[in-house]
This record gives C-alpha cells, sequence and structure tokens, in this order.
C-alpha cells in the first residue's frame, strides 16, 4: 500500500537530496568521520527509538554521464566512413539506453524506518511499502572478500530481509577497525551484528526470531562495549 502504515512513522524529513555513498569514497576513515558527526550513521534519528534513512541509489549519477556521453559519440559518427560508422554507432546508443533505464530506475527515493517501539523495520520505495518485518532481519555484516594472491579483504554491509544492501565500507585489509566500526553501528543502531564467518563467537545478536530460547540482549563476547569515540578518533587520524 501507498502512504501510510499502521504505527509508522512515514512522514519524510526535509534533508537535501542524498545519494548514496559512493564506492570509491567508502573507506573506514570517512565511515569513522561520519559517525563522529552522526552516531547513528547512515540513520537518523526521528525519535526515540526511531531511526531513519533516506537515500536514491547511486546509479543515478552512473546513469546520467553515461546518457550525457553516449549521445556525444553518436554525433561524431556521421563523421567518420559509412564502415565504421556502421561498426561503431551501436555502442552509443546502446549506452544511452542503458543511462536512461539506469536514471529511472534510481529515480525513486527510498527510504528504510527501525522502529523499535514497535520492534519491526519497514522499507519503501516512492512511499509503496517493498517489505515489513521483525528486527532480527536487518544486521549489519561484515563480508569477506580475497583476491588471485589471496589476500583478504573486508567490506561492512547493511543488509536486511528484502532490503537492498548499503556498503558501508567498500573494501579494508583491517580487520580489527572494520570489526569495531561494524559492531559500533549495530549497537547504537540496536540491531545484529554478524562476522564474516558463519559460525564465529564474535557474532552480537540483540534480536532473535520469536520461539527461541535465547536472550535477545545475549551477546556471544559476554561484556558490554564501551560508549567512546576514542576509536574512531583513532581511525580518522591514522
Amino acid at each position: 500500500p501507498k502512504g501510510r502504515i499502521s504505527g509508522l512513522p512515514t512522514t519524510s524529513s526535509s534533508k537535501p537530496f542524498q545519494l548514496w555513498a559512493q564506492g570509491l569514497f567508502c573507506t573506514e576513515r570517512s565511515l569513522a568521520r561520519r559517525l563522529k558527526n552522526n552516531s547513528f550513521y547512515p540513520f537518523m534519528q526521528q525519535q526515540p527509538n526511531v531511526f531513519v534513512l533516506e537515500y536514491y541509489l547511486d546509479t543515478l549519477w552512473k546513469g546520467t554521464l553515461l546518457f550525457i556521453v553516449s549521445p556525444r559519440r553518436l554525433r561524431e559518427s556521421p563523421r567518420r566512413p559509412q564502415v565504421q560508422k556502421q561498426e561503431t554507432w551501436g555502442f552509443p546508443a546502446y549506452g544511452v539506453g542503458v543511462g536512461l533505464w539506469l536514471m529511472i530506475s534510481s529515480l525513486p527515493r527510498r527510504r528504510l524506518v527501525l522502529n523499535h517501539a514497535l520492534g519491526v523495520y519497514h522499507f519503501s520505495i516512492q512511499g509503496r511499502t517493498v517489505c515489513q518485518g521483525p528486527m532480527h532481519l536487518v544486521y549489519v555484516r561484515l563480508a569477506l572478500n580475497s583476491d588471485a594472491y589471496r589476500r583478504c579483504f573486508f567490506q561492512l554491509v547493511l543488509c536486511g530481509h528484502k532490503l537492498e544492501p548499503l556498503v558501508l565500507v567498500q573494501l579494508s585489509e583491517r580487520y580489527e577497525q572494520m570489526e569495531y566500526l561494524g559492531r559500533y553501528i549495530a549497537r547504537k543502531l540496536n540491531i545484529n551484528y554478524f562476522d564474516c564467518l558463519a559460525t564465529s563467537y564474535r557474532h552480537v545478536v540483540r534480536h532473535w526470531p520469536l520461539g527461541t530460547t535465547f536472550s535477545p540482549g545475549y551477546s556471544p563476547w559476554g561484556h558490554k562495549e564501551s560508549d567512546t569515540t576514542e576509536q574512531l578518533h583513532t581511525f580518522t587520524c591514522s
């Protein structure tokens, strides 16, 4: 349904036009700086225990760039010999089509609400509900990647059931810093955190599916994490 969901805040904030962070600049240092300015990043706290994230996909600027550049190639084609023109006009035309499709598909605004007062999350695109469910389905994940030389790189991602994965940090070899940032974000937003391994004592599970015998406040590490910004300051200065 479009518009209002019972018990969920659906009014849009007056934030300016915001693209999701571009992958090239998604480093642990830039994330730490954002967390110093807004401890609930990438969300904004709308009211106690209610966090809201509104954004547009970064494919919007990529599609716009492709849509602008491709017609220039088309205009250059008539100046070339007939054979070359027939061989080269296809790619610019394809670029125009792909760029237009990326622009149109990225224009609708995304909105994700974490409502701990009701114990649910709500994801919508341009006001139309995509999914809604319990809080244990939203989490921060530390993903593991490796290259041909078997070097390990870590990626910090905000994930969830039927949610578009949002990359918080693109690639980093610093496991300890990535883990700290992921656990910090999950704690401030009161959501689950999962390590890069499927089975790990480093998971922090705050919300469990209904019917489980575990306590929602259980932490596998068995201790309370300190609420300081000293390590965030260290990351931004290192």
